[in-house]
């Protein structure tokens, strides 16, 4: 497992846990307990004879560079791997170098100190002289080097809510950009897009930010990201510029990062699918249970329509459904909560804003097009129990529920009293059916291999692997809601198989369009590999999924070179360099779209 690994905060705990070793040490030293000296054994072979300062701070020097290369080492190698609390697994790494301290590194250390010359090494000889002070002494100090250590390094990715980055402004781009090497998108063209990862939930209560664009490097190299994606043929790019660090306040916004994103995008001829909120929202709102949050991503949206009133494509909240499990009834992120009220109530506040983000937007931009990207699921009964089947067929009313208020499509029986039981009275519930989102809308169906899940004989969800695939998960939300589709993520976290992956899920599109569904694109998701989605980003580790067109030293994968076949294959063919659907879409009317 590749890891991305804080180097800086690892030589840092290392020096800081020499320095509790050689604290704790010497103290016993001083209060007479003859323990072996780690930092006298090393200052003394540069100042054998010197006075005390000079021998401590040598020795001292040494032994903290020796504890910031093993805390290096630790980072890469050992960190993570034992799901144990950070201070047992501190300790059980210290076993190491306290092994290879006692073998190898203190028998060389006393060979340095003798003066005579040596002709022949007893191990033997030289291990039966030692007293109890010398292992007790190495044993004791690692033990404590290896606590510190745990504890101090905890959190390689992310940063504290509270203390967000300063955004850079990127590193110069590789090549010029230009209207003559980098054309503007057809006006109706099928749009093969990628995206960048941009994910900003917190985590442990709030005190944590796993923000996605800091952890794969975006922020420092947006510039570099940008032309990567024209490189691979890509005019269409789904970005979510970072709400929580834009949105300082009600009404108060920093704008000075996407005054540079957003116009160098332009220059290179792409069109943003402008994401304006993705999984996380600024601390002042805290999180999704908070009412204060519809009118204030409301405002955001006007605002951020009228800075950039160039923006054609937006996704007010980027997979309302995934967001209100995760934060509500998985307890991995944001609120953390377990509970159907809270569900039902992250859902009704992100309904209600993606409506009135729309209407805000259409206010600066009249013809705006607005991609509602959800996800694909799908639960599975594990067999006829009626209980089990019951949970099932609740499990997939309850997938559509964000999609349903947003398009004010009536839910069922079962799903209106659920909604009545956990806290939406019937005047709200009457207000999304009289406010659907306007007609430029494409419905968005991410899929994964996790998508679709079996709900066990015990009644929970497992994860069932690619069973009917996106054609059949797609065709179930295209006949709900009957609007132009596109597939708007997918990827797969073994690289190898990406390619292979990259084309099932094209033929997939194809077998769908030739059904008579009318589909406007698709999206390989993202740019870049992630990190910490193996397990929805709820720690911090930074394990990296290896998912991206580009890894994260901005090299090309396998499965960016085949999407770059895949474009320029069908770019050019009929109904893809003219998209009808997309056509359709975009010409002028007032009637709201009703599908075929």
């Amino acid at each position: 497992m590749i890891r991305i690994v804080s180097i800086g905060k690892a030589a840092a705990a290392g020096v800081a846990a020499a320095a509790v070793w050689e604290a704790v040490l010497r103290t016993f030293q001083l209060s007479g307990l003859p323990l072996f000296d780690i930092v006298q054994g090393l200052g003394t072979l540069a100042f054998p004879d010197g006075p005390v300062l000079a021998w401590w701070t040598a020795g001292m020097a040494t032994h903290a560079l020796v504890g910031a290369l093993w805390a290096i080492f630790y980072a890469y190698f050992f960190w993570s791997w034992l799901d144990w609390r950070p201070m047992l697994q501190g300790l059980t790494f210290s076993l190491l170098p306290a092994t290879l301290a006692f073998l190898l590194a203190f028998p060389q250390l006393d060979l340095m100190h003798q003066s005579s010359e040596i002709v022949r090494v007893d191990p033997v000889g030289f291990f039966s002289g030692l007293t109890w002070r010398e292992p007790a002494g190495l044993l004791l100090g690692h033990l404590i080097f290896g606590a510190v250590l745990g504890v101090l390094y905890t959190h390689p990715v992310g940063y504290p809510a509270a203390r967000p980055p300063k955004l850079s402004h990127g590193a110069p781009m590789r090549t010029s950009a230009s209207e003559d090497r980098h054309q503007a998108p057809p006006p109706a063209g099928f749009l093969f897009a990628t995206g960048i990862e941009c994910s900003y939930p917190t985590i442990e209560g709030g005190r944590w930010r796993h923000d996605q664009m800091e952890v794969t490097g975006h922020y420092r190299q947006w510039r570099a990201d940008l032309e990567l994606t024209t490189e691979i043929g890509i005019r269409y790019l789904r970005y979510g510029p970072p709400l929580h660090l834009i949105c300082e306040g009600p009404g108060r916004y920093e704008w000075s990062f996407t005054d540079e994103v957003m116009p160098a995008m332009r220059d290179l001829g792409l069109e943003p699918i402008v994401d304006l909120c993705h999984f996380g929202v600024p601390n002042w709102l805290e999180n999704f249970q908070n009412p204060e949050l519809v009118d204030a991503l409301r405002a955001y949206a006007g605002a951020f329509a009228k800075r950039y009133p160039w923006v054609r494509f937006y996704t007010p909240i980027n997979e309302m459904y995934v967001c209100a499990r995760l934060s509500t009834l998985e307890g991995a992120w944001n609120e953390q909560r377990r509970d159907d009220r809270s569900f039902v109530t992250a859902v009704r506040h992100m309904a209600r804003a993606s409506v009135l983000m729309a209407q805000a937007i259409l206010a600066e931009r009249p013809d705006a097009v607005f991609v509602n990207s959800e996800s694909g699921e799908f639960y599975q009964p594990c067999c006829p129990e009626p209980e089990i089947v019951r949970i099932a067929e609740f499990e997939n009313e309850r997938r559509f529920l964000p999609l349903d208020l947003l398009y004010a499509r009536p839910v069922s029986g079962m799903m209106r009293s659920h909604l009545r039981e956990h806290g939406m009275p019937d005047e709200e519930y009457a207000w999304f059916m009289e406010h659907p989102v306007p007609r430029r809308t494409i419905l968005g169906v991410d899929y994964y291999e996790s998508n679709e899940k079996l709900i066990d004989s015990h009644g929970r969800p497992q994860s069932l692997g690619e069973l009917f695939g996106w054609y059949v998960v797609a065709s179930q939300y295209y006949e709900r809601f009957r609007r132009p589709m596109m597939h708007t993520e997918t990827n797969r976290l073994d690289a190898r198989d990406g390619p292979r992956w990259l084309w099932r899920q094209w033929h997939n599109v194809q077998l769908l369009r030739k059904a008579g569904v009318p589909l406007v694109g698709f999206t390989w998701y993202s740019l870049t590999d992630q990190a910490d989605w193996d397990i929805a980003l709820s720690r911090p580790l930074g394990n990296v999924n290896p998912v991206g067109l580009f890894d994260l030293n901005r090299d090309v994968r396998p499965v960016g070179l085949a999407y770059k076949y895949l474009i320029e294959l069908y770019r050019g063919e009929a109904g893809f360099q003219d998209c009808p659907a997309l056509r359709d879409l975009l010409e002028p009317a007032s009637e709201p779209w009703h599908g075929s």
